[in-house]
């Protein structure tokens, strides 16, 4: 590693940028140019990156691909150190399922013939010559870089060994500021990520690895709500020093950000982690806990999680040689840092997750025929344009009962063909379910059966609803499993049920009952 720190011999880094688009249904990015400066920046300080700036390529919105995989591979194709490849901008999915970067000229709709191909990528740094190789893509979808990387040859072949490959979303939308804050900021991952090189890590060594920012970053973005990254990597590039860690070396650039710190409240060790006790033959695995504690930890911290996030958290070891970290410490640290939600639609969002319930991810995450889907619901369910649809049960003509139980920030609706009903959740406890069945008889001769066919009844007042379902019971789960736990949450939180809630549609509610 030593040899590493005291020069760059023999490396190159090649940043691309695509921030202006010549078709019109691309949507500029000026906040990927200001990443791409911005990463230049901080690999080119001394008391940062400490690369030379002869040994940094920066080209900001490639006119063509064909022009930016030339220059890809005759940089990999001379770099014998350490290859460092960023890209930032917009990431698009082939017909075939395959990764797609975005340059000046590309066309959504031959985006494979306009755009980088993965493959392509994955091809240079086969065949590079460099020790180290590093890829950082921020754009979405950029989790099928990992997969195409850990693929057949590259996971495998000993020419792959080295690379190291960091990505902003698994299989997301990345983010980026609202278009009309981007002219002075960054995206939300190189933002995250370079705050974080900036801040340093307090008891980590002098230089950091990739693979020691991650657990940081992914914490840090959690709890800003974004895309969660994904690594992969193989051989030793984790451990490349890749940048100097400016928390021992004094040149913090700027105030720490308290709310991204890791909260630690157990007894600490002389690098400021927690200690837990070791226990032989039980526990948690310590290299699990070590590699994800504070990912866990931004979980139950975060007022806006999807889950109830509940021990155990890691993988427990067995076998009488083997130790492991005391279970009831590691889930007493953790316990110290939960958040419960701080509002009712982040409870209802948890709510509805925990049950099975799918939920409606942002706009900008949706795909066209989800939003479609999203469309005909809302109008189907009478959801007005100030009501947020949160999750939603759906089936489709062909079952018994077509129909739709839906989810908004202010009550349950249920459609059936036949009649609407309307739930709000300041009248939950008025709710009333009831079930009945009758086994139905098919077929003659020798291709007979019988199917055992469920009628749930849903009662508010004088309104009802009947749904019919048999073999599956979509609609009846729904309503069976979360109206319990919508009740169990107003114990909890009665000031979240209170008659305000939904009184805004109450005559709304009423029309659509009616």
């Amino acid at each position: 590693m030593s040899e590493h720190r005291r020069d760059r011999d023999g490396s190159h880094a090649l940043l691309l940028g695509a921030s202006a688009f010549k078709h019109p249904d691309i949507l500029p990015v000026p906040a990927a140019a200001n990443s791409l400066r911005a990463m230049e920046r901080m690999l080119t300080d001394a008391a940062l990156g400490g690369w030379p700036s002869t040994q940094v390529t920066s080209v900001l919105d490639p006119p063509n691909a064909v022009e930016a995989v030339r220059r890809i591979r005759r940089v990999a194709q001379r770099t014998t150190g350490t290859l460092l490849l960023y890209y930032v901008g917009h990431g698009e999915i082939s017909a075939s399922g395959e990764l797609i970067l975005t340059v000046h000229d590309t066309d959504p709709e031959d985006a494979d013939l306009t755009g980088i191909e993965y493959s392509r990528v994955k091809s240079a740094l086969l065949d590079s010559p460099a020790a180290v190789k590093i890829v950082i893509l921020d754009c979405c979808y950029s989790g099928r870089a990992i997969e195409a990387l850990g693929s057949d040859a590259v996971s495998s072949a000993t020419a792959a060994r080295g690379v190291y490959t960091l990505t902003a979303a698994d299989l997301e939308v990345a983010r980026v500021p609202p278009l009309a804050q981007q002219s002075t900021l960054p995206t939300s991952f190189t933002g995250q990520l370079l705050e974080l090189v900036q801040t340093g890590l307090p008891g980590a060594s002098p230089w950091l690895t990739l693979d020691s920012i991650y657990p940081h970053l992914k914490a840090r973005l959690r709890q800003a709500g974004l895309p969660q990254p994904n690594r992969l990597t193989t051989d030793s590039a984790a451990h490349f020093p890749f940048v100097r860690n400016s928390a021992r070396t004094g040149t913090e650039r700027r105030p720490v950000n308290a709310s991204a710190q890791p909260l630690t409240t157990a007894p600490t060790t002389p690098s400021g982690n927690p200690h837990f006790d070791p226990v032989k033959g039980a526990g948690y695995d310590i290299d699990e806990v070590d590699a994800h504690r504070l990912d866990v930890i931004a979980l139950v911290a975060d007022p806006r999680r999807r889950t109830r996030a509940r021990a155990p958290y890691f993988r427990q070891v067995s076998g009488k040689n083997r130790h492991g970290y005391d279970k009831a410490q590691v889930d007493a640290h953790i316990e110290q840092h939960r958040c419960e939600p701080a509002s009712f639609v982040d409870a209802l969002r948890m709510l509805l997750a925990d049950v099975g319930i799918p939920l409606v991810p942002e706009a900008e995450a949706q795909t066209r025929k989800f939003t479609r889907q999203v469309s005909k619901i809302k109008s189907k369910c009478a959801i007005y344009q100030d009501q947020q649809l949160i999750g939603f049960v759906a089936v489709g003509w062909f079952a018994r009962t077509p129909g739709v139980v839906a989810f908004t920030d202010t009550r349950i609706i249920v459609r059936t063909n036949f009649l609407p009903l309307s739930i709000p959740y300041s009248r939950v406890e008025e709710a009333r379910l009831s079930t009945t069945s009758v086994w139905e008889s098919w077929g003659s001769g020798d291709a007979v059966g019988a199917n055992e066919v469920f009628t749930l009844t849903v009662r508010l007042g004088s309104c009802e609803v009947k749904i019919e379902e048999c073999n599956s019971y979509p609609l009846q789960n729904a309503l069976e499993r979360t109206l319990p736990a919508l009740r169990d949450l107003r114990a909890d939180h009665p000031e979240w049920f209170g008659s305000g809630l939904a009184a805004d549609h109450a005559d709304r509610a009423d029309q659509l009952d009616g």
